[in-house]
């Protein structure tokens, strides 16, 4: 039999059984394919012009596409459902750049470390637990209405490395290692919607916001060039951080107790979660950031 006759089959007998009530406990997963989003990450820079005007270019990273994570473990009953949620993501990007002619600046003047060529990576990771509970505050047959609030943990890190090279492309002595990492715990609140197609067919949407208490560690700026190392460190500093995650879904019901759903999916971790501040800083030299996901999601669940 020809896959589309299966797929065919499999669909027209799924929405031909009766719906199925969805209490008990509940596994899922969800695997997403999203764009990263925040601050443009500075790569480094080439030269324009010489002479007394002269002046820079830069670069930065690509915004690169992650592929995150999640898992759910959930307990529901009638209006009410308490849950744990696992999200995890992470990305490392590389660059290389050779310029003999102009050379390539790690930072902009007058802090000037150029040589013919530029290789760095950048590596971001983000894991968040959170544990919820959510209500359903009306609902009828053609949909629902439902608040949610919980607590959530979250590690956030960027990090970098920066590596000068000659015109051959052989490594330096000079480079530059940091990372940042914001570290931090607090509560959500949430709204979430569903509007009911028919039995095993609905959409759902919902607006979550987290307001951490945030500690913000960057204990790890090295500096080398032939030399010594030398390690600029910041105290830690800490914040109150904002999260927001947002999502549109279409969900369908297959046979007995298996849901799945495609997804658009819209997650801001903070800005300054993992920014490194130090005395270079405001001479050109490369920080840390933040960031955020947005993309497409594909979930699946089980309930018993």
């Amino acid at each position: 039999m020809k896959k589309q006759s299966i797929l065919t089959t499999a669909l027209i007998v799924g929405l031909s059984l009766p719906a199925f009530a969805q209490d008990g406990f509940r596994v899922g997963v969800q695997l997403g394919s999203m764009k990263t989003t925040g601050d443009a990450a500075t790569f480094g820079y080439t030269e324009v012009t010489s002479g007394p005007a002269q002046s820079v270019s830069g670069h930065n990273f690509d915004q690169a596409t992650q592929s995150p994570l999640s898992l759910d473990l959930a307990w529901v009953k009638g209006d009410d459902e308490w849950s744990l949620t696992y999200f995890s993501s992470k990305k490392k990007t590389s660059k290389t750049m050779i310029d003999a002619a102009n050379g390539v600046y790690i930072a902009v003047f007058p802090f000037s470390l150029v040589d013919a060529g530029l290789s760095a990576s950048r590596d971001q990771k983000v894991t968040l637990i959170d544990l919820n509970w959510k209500h359903t505050l009306v609902k009828s047959d053609a949909g629902s209405f439902a608040f949610s609030a919980g607590l959530r943990s979250s590690k956030v890190s960027d990090e970098r490395t920066y590596q000068q090279l000659n015109a051959a492309g052989t490594p330096e002595q000079t480079n530059i290692h940091m990372k940042g990492e914001g570290t931090g715990f607090g509560l959500t609140m949430g709204l979430h919607g569903r509007m009911n197609f028919n039995d095993r067919f609905w959409m759902t949407t919902g607006f979550t916001a987290a307001m951490l208490s945030n500690t913000n560690k960057t204990d790890d700026y090295t500096l080398s060039g032939g030399g010594p190392n030398t390690i600029f460190n910041s105290d830690d500093a800490r914040q109150s951080l904002l999260q927001t995650d947002a999502y549109l879904r279409v969900n369908m019901n297959f046979v007995k107790s298996f849901n799945g759903y495609l997804g658009y999916e819209v997650r801001n971790f903070g800005s300054d979660n993992g920014k490194i501040k130090n005395a270079y800083t405001d001479l050109g030299l490369p920080t840390t950031s933040g960031f955020g996901l947005s993309g497409l999601t594909l979930g699946l669940s089980y309930t018993f």
